[in-house]
C-alpha cells in the first residue's frame, strides 16, 4: 500500500501536458476553439486521473474519509483559509493605488459570469489529485519541509505548457512582460507552502484545500487587479509563508509520515 510519488507526478505531468500541447496547436487554428477548450479541460484532469490510477486498498478508504468527514475541519483555521488571499489582495491594491496605479482594481471584471465555471472546476479537479494522492505521497517519503518545497516546485512547473496556449491567462502574461511570467511561477511557491500548511492543520481535509485554492483563483480572476499589484500580492504571500514557517517550526520540522499506514 506504499505511496509512489515518482509514478504519480510522471503520470500527472504526462496526462496534463500531452492534452495541453494539443490545445496549444489547436489554439492557433481558426477552427480550433472547441478542441482547444476540450483539451485544456482534459489536461486539468491529469492529477486526479493519476490519483485514481494509484490509490489502493486502505488509501481509497482514507481518500473517501478525507473527502467527506467534516470532523477533520479545523474551525480555528477556517478564517485563515478564507481570508488570506482577500486580505493580501486588498493590502496590495492599497499599496498599488498609493504608488499611482488605478483605484478601480477592486471592481468586478465585465465577463465574471463566464469565469465562474473554471473558478469552481479548477480547484476542485486539481485538489482531488494533489491532495488526494500527490502531497501525501511526498509526505510519506519526506519530512514536511522538503515535501512542501518539492510539491511547490512541481506544481509551478506543471503549469508550464499553459503558456503555449494562445488566449490563455498564462500566454497573455508572456505577451505582456517576462517579469509577470516570473511572478506567476514565484507566486506558486508561497501559495503551495500556505496550502500545504493549511491542509495538514485541517487534518488533511480535502475540501479545505479546495476552498483555499478557490479563494486564490476567485480573488485573482474576479477583480480588475493589475499585474503590478499581483506582484505585490506575491511579495505579501512570501512574507506570510515565511512567517508561518518561522512561527510553526515544529510542524515543518516533522519527518516523513505515512498517514494510511498509521
Amino acid at each position: 500500500m506504499r505511496y509512489r510519488p515518482v509514478t504519480f507526478f510522471v503520470l500527472a505531468f504526462a496526462l496534463s501536458w500531452l492534452p495541453w500541447f494539443g490545445a496549444a496547436w489547436f489554439s492557433r487554428r481558426p477552427d480550433g476553439l472547441v478542441p482547444n477548450l476540450a483539451l485544456q479541460l482534459t489536461g486539468l484532469l491529469g492529477p486526479f486521473l493519476s490519483a485514481l490510477l494509484l490509490l489502493r486498498g486502505p488509501q481509497w478508504r482514507d481518500f473517501a474519509d478525507r473527502l467527506i468527514a467534516l470532523r477533520r475541519l479545523n474551525w480555528l483555521y477556517l478564517p485563515v483559509t478564507l481570508l488570506v488571499m482577500p486580505l493580501a489582495a486588498i493590502a496590495a491594491v492599497w499599496i498599488s493605488v498609493r504608488l499611482g496605479h488605478s483605484a478601480t482594481q477592486l471592481d468586478l471584471i465585465p465577463n465574471l459570469a463566464g469565469m465562474i465555471p473554471i473558478m469552481v472546476l479548477a480547484p476542485l479537479i486539481e485538489e482531488l489529485g494533489w491532495r488526494g494522492y500527490g502531497v501525501d505521497a511526498l509526505r510519506a517519503h519526506y519530512g514536511m519541509r522538503r515535501a512542501t518545497f518539492l510539491f511547490a516546485a512541481l506544481w509551478a512547473l506543471w503549469h508550464w505548457p499553459l503558456f503555449l496556449i494562445a488566449g490563455s491567462y498564462q500566454n497573455d502574461l508572456l505577451r505582456m512582460n517576462p517579469l509577470y511570467v516570473a511572478n506567476f511561477f514565484v507566486s506558486v511557491i508561497p501559495a503551495a507552502i500556505i496550502a500545504n500548511w493549511l491542509y495538514w492543520k485541517h487534518r488533511r481535509f480535502i475540501p479545505a484545500a479546495i476552498l483555499f485554492h478557490f479563494m486564490l483563483d476567485a480573488v485573482a480572476e474576479s477583480f480588475a487587479i493589475e499585474q503590478f499589484t499581483k506582484c505585490l500580492i506575491s511579495a505579501l504571500f512570501i512574507a506570510v509563508a515565511a512567517a508561518i514557517m518561522l512561527l510553526d517550526r515544529k510542524a515543518f520540522a516533522e519527518g516523513p509520515r505515512d498517514f494510511v499506514a498509521q
